[in-house]
C-alpha cells in the first residue's frame, strides 16, 4: 500500500507539506501511523505554481529512489511554493515479482489532460481483468499507458470518461466520471469471478479541483493472505481552513470552515495531533469546490 498527499488553496511552501510537520508525506516512508509497511518504491508529484509559466500545466518530478535520500528533492522543496499539489510515495510487496521503475511511480497524468491521479490500494486480479477495461479506455490512452500498475489503467478509464479529458472539467464531471470507472471494475470483477478484497483510494487533482474517494471493493473479503486493505479500510483524512504554517507549534490551516481557503488530504494526517483533521467515510467522495471567496468540502456517497 502507498501514501497520498494533496493540497489545493493559498500557495505554501512545498518543504512544509512534504518535510516539515513530524508526519510528513517523506516521514512516511518508513514511519507511517496508520500503515504498517514500508514505502520504498519511488516517490514522485505533480505541483503547479501560480507564478510560475503555464501556471495551468503543473511540474511533475519522480524518482525510483527512496526519496528521503534524495537531497535534489530537498532543495526544489525549499524553493517552490505551490497552490496545488499531488504527491504519493509508492509502497509495494517485497518481492521480485514487483516492478520498480519510472513508469509505475504516481501521479499519473496523460499529455495534454490536466486531471493527475495517485492511487493508494491494489486492485485483486488485475492481470486477469486489463484486457477486459480496454473497451472502456479511449485508444489514445490505452496507447499511453506505459507501466504495469492498476493504478494507470484506473486513471485511464476515468480520463476516458471524462465529457472532454483535455480541459478542466467540474468536480461534478470528474465525481461522474470515477463512477463510471469504478462501475466498469466492478462488472469486470464479477465477469472474472473476483472477490478479494480490493482497495481504490484515489486522489484527483487538475490544479482547479481536488476530489478524493475512499472506496474498498468487496471489503473483508480475502483468500490466500490478509493483506492490510482487506480486513481494515485504508485510511484517508482531511482538513481545512487558511494560512497553513506553524501555528502554536504545530503545522496546521486554522480559521475552520467559516474562512477556509485552503484544503488539505492524506492518507493519514500530517501532525500526530489529529484535533483539526476529519477522516473521509468509507464509500464516499470527498469534493473541494469554491464558493466565492470561501473554497468548501462536500461529501458525496458511492455507492457503485
Amino acid at each position: 500500500m502507498c501514501r497520498i498527499l494533496s493540497y489545493l488553496g493559498s500557495p505554501v511552501l512545498l518543504d512544509h507539506l512534504l518535510y516539515a510537520p513530524d508526519s510528513s508525506l517523506l516521514n512516511q516512508t518508513t514511519a507511517a501511523q496508520m500503515l504498517s509497511m514500508l514505502n520504498l518504491a519511488g516517490f514522485g508529484m505533480a505541483a503547479w505554481d501560480p507564478s510560475s509559466h503555464e501556471p495551468h500545466t503543473p511540474y511533475r518530478y519522480r524518482t525510483t529512489q527512496v526519496a528521503v535520500f534524495d537531497r535534489n528533492l530537498k532543495e526544489l522543496a525549499s524553493k517552490l511554493k505551490v497552490g496545488a499539489l499531488l504527491s504519493h510515495i509508492r509502497g509495494v510487496p517485497m518481492t521480485s515479482t514487483v516492478q520498480v521503475n519510472d513508469q509505475n511511480v504516481h501521479p499519473f497524468r496523460f499529455d495534454g489532460v490536466p486531471l493527475a491521479m495517485a492511487h493508494n490500494g491494489d486492485l485483486a486480479g488485475f492481470r486477469d481483468m486489463r484486457f477486459d477495461l480496454v473497451p472502456h479506455v479511449r485508444p489514445e490512452f490505452a496507447r499511453a499507458i506505459s507501466g504495469s500498475t492498476d493504478s494507470e489503467w484506473i486513471y485511464a478509464l476515468v480520463a476516458s470518461a471524462l465529457p472532454d479529458a483535455y480541459v478542466i472539467n467540474s468536480p461534478e464531471a470528474i465525481l461522474d466520471a470515477i463512477r463510471d470507472a469504478l462501475t466498469t471494475i466492478r462488472k469486470v470483477r464479477e465477469r472474472h469471478g473476483i472477490t478479494r478484497s480490493s482497495s481504490a483510494n484515489l486522489i484527483f487533482c487538475d490544479g482547479t479541483n481536488l476530489v478524493a474517494v475512499r472506496y474498498t471493493f468487496d471489503f473483508g473479503r480475502f483468500d490466500v493472505s490478509q493483506l492490510q486493505g482487506s480486513a481494515d479500510f485504508l485510511s484517508m483524512w482531511y482538513t481545512f481552513g487558511r494560512d497553513y504554517g506553524l501555528h502554536d507549534e504545530e503545522w496546521k490551516l486554522i480559521g475552520g470552515a467559516a474562512q477556509a481557503n485552503s484544503i488539505v488530504v492524506a492518507s493519514e494526517p500530517l501532525t500526530r495531533d489529529f484535533a483539526t483533521w476529519i477522516e473521509v467515510p468509507e464509500y464516499s467522495a470527498l469534493v473541494a469546490r469554491n464558493d466565492g471567496s470561501r473554497r468548501i468540502a462536500e461529501i458525496h456517497a458511492l455507492s457503485v
